[in-house]
């Protein structure tokens, strides 16, 4: 039997008295709870990877369609609709309301009809939420507890559903946090082996480290710095910076340019003294784009500040004027060649 489309005919009010309690009976059992909870959280995942939102927060709205909070589709609207339709007891009533409030967050996300992730969201399991930013993507995102991530492209965080009452991130990539406060609730952020925690304060993580280390910067509060299973740690205050690596014992800082560091969030593109591969690196993640070098680069060192999320024409023109290589840009691939 199509469930799916027996509950469709239950709103349209084309199921009789029999098959309307037969439908109810069938919801109110183990098998039927079942089949809606899979229906609801499949519908969630999918439009979630699919959300075009770039300031969203699925755990708030998730709570609000459970809730039925103030602002969203009144099952009791829908459930006048039902009464006119049909002749239905008041108990029947009381139980159509349940499917209702099932049904206002397929409304919902039907309005919302979402083309584009920006960033990718995925809830790939009961308790975990994952957010994805694919090359050429940075967003804002905020958090269930009140803060707020700006992920870089080609980046990733991963959390856990209950976030407010466990502050816990995963990163892969770049991210700058701003954490609210909340002194009974750690806010922490692992990555590559390097677990950064803070009450509340601001600060940058990359791991976009050739050698897989991860560098820190601090720039309110104050963040503890510690390695994985390991009993030493580090104190960071405002404008220090710490490179770190879960393979080495050494845990030092130093003092910093933090309006420099933070430029990549205002869509500043700088390399100061920066070798090939890591230019080439930069560029792909920061414009999504495939990038081959050919030809003996010598000793090779870029440097130039690139504004107003300058163009990667405009800017491979400038490199290749000052450095000294021709280049052809076609689509997502570019081949850079010296001579």
């Amino acid at each position: 039997m199509d469930r799916r489309k027996q509950i469709e005919d239950f709103f349209k009010g084309e199921l009789t008295e029999e098959q309307a309690r037969d439908l109810l009976a069938w919801l109110d059992s183990a098998e039927g709870e079942e089949f809606m909870s899979a229906e609801v959280l499949q519908l969630w995942s999918e439009k979630s990877k699919d959300t075009n939102y770039k300031e969203w927060d699925s755990k708030s709205l998730w709570e609000k369609i459970n809730k039925n909070k103030e602002g969203y589709p009144s099952p009791q609207l829908l459930k006048e609709k039902v009464a006119k339709k049909s002749v239905l007891p008041n108990w029947l009533k009381v139980a159509a309301s349940l499917l209702i409030l099932v049904a206002s967050s397929m409304v919902i996300f039907s309005v919302m009809n979402p083309k584009n992730s920006d960033p990718k969201t995925e809830i790939f399991s009961v308790n975990m939420i994952e957010k994805f930013n694919p090359p050429g993507q940075k967003t804002k995102i905020h958090l269930p507890d009140g803060s707020t991530v700006y992920l870089n492209s080609k980046s990733r965080i991963t959390y856990n559903e209950d976030f407010i009452t466990n502050r816990h991130i995963s990163l892969e990539g770049e991210a700058f946090f701003n954490v609210a406060k909340d002194e009974k609730n750690p806010f922490t952020v692992e990555s590559n082996g390097i677990t950064t925690t803070a009450l509340g304060t601001s600060f940058n993580i990359s791991t976009f480290n050739k050698a897989e280390k991860v560098v820190v910067t601090l720039v309110t509060g104050k963040v503890k710095l510690n390695q994985k299973g390991g009993k030493e740690f580090l104190i960071l205050n405002p404008g220090e910076e710490s490179v770190l690596s879960k393979e080495e014992s050494l845990m030092d800082k130093k003092m910093v340019d933090v309006g420099q560091k933070m430029l990549w969030m205002e869509g500043v593109l700088r390399f100061e003294d920066t070798s090939m591969d890591e230019m080439v690196a930069v560029l792909e993640r920061w414009y999504g784009v495939d990038i081959k070098v050919r030809g003996n680069q010598g000793k090779f060192v870029a440097s130039g500040t690139f504004e107003n999320n300058e163009t990667l024409k405009n800017v491979l023109q400038v490199l290749s004027a000052s450095i000294g290589f021709d280049y052809t840009l076609k689509e997502k691939e570019v081949l850079i060649e010296f001579k």
